[in-house]
């Protein structure tokens, strides 16, 4: 899950509102429920993008902590790595 599934998620969510907002004339109840709906694919996104972040640093915790030096040498070389493309490119995808 990344940024481009939340904002299909979000476009098809507020398609949806505004074709429900043209057969109906209780504004303040769509409002209400579509804010629900946004709210809890907020939070579906935000509780998997967290996962994989916690199952990533998990996995080079355990290669860092790991008696095999192949395994820490790895780990050294992808944190490395990643630290060098977040010096060029930024931290992740974020759109502005």
């Amino acid at each position: 899950m990344g940024v481009d599934d939340f904002r299909a998620e979000a476009r098809r969510l507020l398609e949806r509102m505004l074709a429900d907002a043209q057969q109906t004339e209780e504004r303040d109840v769509l409002i209400a429920q579509y804010t629900d709906e946004l709210t809890m694919l907020y939070g579906r996104h935000a509780h998997a993008l967290l996962t994989e972040v916690i199952e990533d640093a998990r996995t080079r915790l355990d290669a860092r902590l790991s008696p095999d030096p192949i395994r820490q040498t790895i780990a050294t070389v992808q944190t490395t790595v990643q630290d060098l493309w977040n010096a060029l490119w930024g931290p992740g995808d974020i759109r502005k």
